[in-house]
């Protein structure tokens, strides 16, 4: 008997398919690496710098003397980039009064010594919970809160857009972000923050804007754009669900994403937040010193810093100066503190 014909390997239309599939993957691949050859030769000549954030809310959290932790950045670090927060708790503590001592002692001091600072402005900045409402204001009336912050926002613009130290404002802190801070969510939309950009541009129209988000997911597509786009970098996190928990990528993946962010965008991105501290289920002022190793070792640490070089991008900023001054002044542990001062940008 005469054998039945053999059946295709696949029909001609799963075929096709196939190959546009496989043809479209490889001029995907060959355009990224083309956008991410042109990230590199953009930004050839640009020179990396590195900075420190710093949170009086944190240093208050270790017990530590904000002033004394602040200055020993400035003149032991040797810092010459800074972020630092003006949180609304602590400059409007009621409507309309309004206390800038704290602030501007922090520019003022930085100015002194020709150091730059990013202030972070806004209801959402940076250290949990993230959101810092006075109290006289009922967070969860978000109309209220709007045209409160709004108010605020004028005030600290006009109040410091002239000042010697100010290198950018950071406007809010992963404003999008949810899942993460003691935040009421229908504060936070692209609509609110557009209004909240317009009110910084009305008050001051020449110094640049920075705007954040997470590290792992999303690109901003849908709202407003400024010359910065920052996007933080964690590498070992603890959670409820996993644990310990590194992620997987390298920092090809940033340099993937923010060569394709400012592909798009007229924007040049940046690292709000490097991780240099540890990452525990509990505060660090409350982990043993061998818990910290579980996800910031000194190599973790160096390992952090090849991965934000990795990605291409010059400017980033490094996350835990507190951790490092406590270390340093009551744990006997120096050399964090001492490899920050190695990498800062003197």
């Amino acid at each position: 008997m005469p054998r039945p014909p053999k059946k295709p390997f696949m029909s001609p239309a799963k075929l096709r398919f196939a190959w546009i599939a496989f043809w479209s993957g490889i001029g995907f691949l060959t355009l990224s690496a083309a956008v991410m050859y042109a990230f590199v030769v953009r930004h050839q000549d640009t020179p990396e710098t590195i900075g420190v954030s710093f949170s009086q809310q944190q240093a208050n959290d270790f017990g530590i003397d904000i002033r004394s932790a602040y200055t020993a950045i400035l003149d032991d670090m040797g810092a010459k980039h800074l972020r630092l927060a003006a949180y609304w708790d602590r400059i409007e503590p009621a409507p309309d009064r309004y206390d800038f001592e704290e602030t501007d002692w922090m520019l003022d001091e930085a100015a002194k010594r020709g150091a730059k600072v990013k202030l972070a402005i806004g209801q959402k900045l940076i250290r949990v919970p993230e959101c810092y409402y006075p109290k006289w204001l009922d967070e969860n009336n978000s109309e209220l809160v709007e045209e409160r912050v709004n108010k605020m926002l004028r005030v600290v613009v006009e109040r410091y857009k002239n000042h010697p130290a100010l290198e950018s404002w950071q406007l809010e802190n992963e404003y999008v972000l949810r899942g993460f801070g003691e935040c009421p969510d229908k504060n936070f939309t692209n609509e609110k923050l557009a209004t909240e950009l317009a009110t910084v541009r009305v008050i001051d129209s020449t110094t640049p804007i920075i705007l954040t988000q997470s590290n792992q997911a999303g690109f901003p597509m849908l709202g407003p754009i400024t010359e910065y786009y920052g996007f933080s970098m964690y590498r070992v996190v603890w959670n409820s669900l996993t644990g310990y928990f590194m992620y997987p990528q390298r920092g090809i993946y940033t340099w993937w994403k923010a060569a394709w962010i400012e592909t798009f965008h007229p924007t040049t991105v940046t690292i709000h937040e490097l991780q240099a501290e540890a990452w525990g289920p509990v505060g660090n002022q409350n982990l043993s010193f061998a818990d910290t190793q579980r996800s910031m070792s000194i190599n973790q640490f160096k390992d952090n810093l090849a991965y934000a070089r990795e990605s291409h991008i010059k400017r980033f900023d490094l996350w835990g100066s507190e951790w490092w001054y406590w270390l340093k002044t009551t744990q006997n542990h120096p050399e964090y503190w001492d490899l920050a001062r190695q990498t800062v940008t003197r």
